[in-house]
């Protein structure tokens, strides 16, 4: 499974990296801008972004994960240190993720949306992770309908 990971923050960013290369995935980033993000997120055709929802220099992470799936269908999982509660991300993200996240946490999340993302129910839901049922069912249903097409 491949993972882009958008982190801004230069430790916090190289640690996600480094958990999730450990757990067997293929991770390209830590991206910190929003725009290269978005750039390689086409290019590479993630099968899911980990994205913080505050970025440096003002970006936003929501409209990251919402531009990443609607041009490229690549879904995410948003993650924030803050009391953020995402609602307006609900249609287009898989879930949001809370930090500080210890290591297996992290890989169980990212192990519950990749059970999603390949049409099965999740064996479990670590305490960390708040799912956005009514995205995972829209994101379910384009990954079941066949590979992502992305636009020009």
């Amino acid at each position: 499974m491949k993972l882009l990971v958008v982190e801004d923050d230069p430790l916090i960013g190289p640690a996600v990296k480094a958990v999730l290369e450990n757990a067997g995935y293929t991770v390209v980033g830590p991206l910190r801008d929003a725009n290269k993000a978005a750039r390689v997120g086409a290019r590479e055709n993630p099968d899911l972004a980990l994205v913080d929802v505050n970025l440096a220099g003002g970006e936003n992470g929501l409209t990251l994960a919402r531009r990443l799936w609607e041009e490229n269908r690549v879904p995410s999982l948003l993650m924030t240190g803050f009391d953020h509660h995402a609602e307006e991300a609900r249609e287009f993200a898989m879930g949001l993720l809370r930090k500080p996240v210890m290591p297996d946490a992290l890989v169980d999340a990212v192990g519950t949306l990749a059970e999603i993302l390949g049409g099965l129910r999740p064996s479990s839901v670590p305490s960390a992770l708040e799912l956005f049922h009514s995205s995972i069912a829209s994101v379910t249903a384009a990954s079941l309908a066949g590979p992502r097409v992305r636009s020009a």
